[in-house]
Parts: structure tokens; C-alpha cells; sequence
């Protein structure tokens, strides 16, 4: 086996070792995670931090740091949790209504 392929096997392993770890370690600090549907079929997950959540959707992951009691935002996205339900706000559209859902996002 030529010399670059196994220096380019060995750079992919670790590298998807380094994200496993990461993303490990959100989990393991994490006080705990749940899984939105909202109104318009957009689905999210969250995972609650003491400070901010990890919102992960469609479109990207985001960190969102914590405003008020059971509310997240940063610049262009705002999160208000309660219980089974949450609001979604986003620059430029209308907040959307979201429910707790079991499955994975």
C-alpha cells in the first residue's frame, strides 16, 4: 500500500476520533437533550447546557447562550423552551410553535 494512503487513513481516523470525542463531551456536560417538531414540519434538536443550548437543525448546528430562565439566543436566532413546547424565532420570519417530540432529528 503506497505511503500517502496510509498517512491519509491514518489522518481521516483521527480526525473522526477528534469529533466523536467532541461531540462526546457536549453530551457529557449537557443537563439533557430533547427533540422539537414545530408547526411548519421543521424539525431540531437541543441539547441543554447551565449557560447556552446546541441547537442542531437542518440548517447547521448553533450555540445559543442563555438570555433569561428557559430562553437561548444569539444574533440572528431565539429559543424559548417550556416544558413540552417552544418558540422558534428566527431573523427575518415568523416565530414558529414547536412540540416535543420522542424520535431523533
Amino acid at each position: 500500500m503506497p505511503r500517502i494512503t496510509l498517512v491519509l487513513a491514518a489522518v481521516l481516523t483521527l480526525g473522526s476520533t477528534a469529533a466523536g470525542i467532541a461531540g462526546y463531551a457536549d453530551l457529557a456536560d449537557a443537563e439533557h437533550r430533547a427533540h422539537y417538531v414545530c408547526t411548519d414540519g421543521e424539525r431540531f434538536s437541543v441539547v441543554v447546557h447551565d449557560d447556552h443550548v446546541r441547537l442542531r437543525s437542518g440548517d447547521g448546528v448553533f450555540t445559543l447562550r442563555q438570555s433569561a430562565e428557559g430562553r437561548f439566543q444569539d444574533p440572528d436566532t431565539a429559543l424559548q423552551l417550556d416544558r413540552d413546547h417552544g418558540l422558534l424565532a428566527r431573523e427575518g420570519e415568523s416565530p414558529k410553535t414547536c412540540r416535543r417530540a420522542g424520535e431523533a432529528v
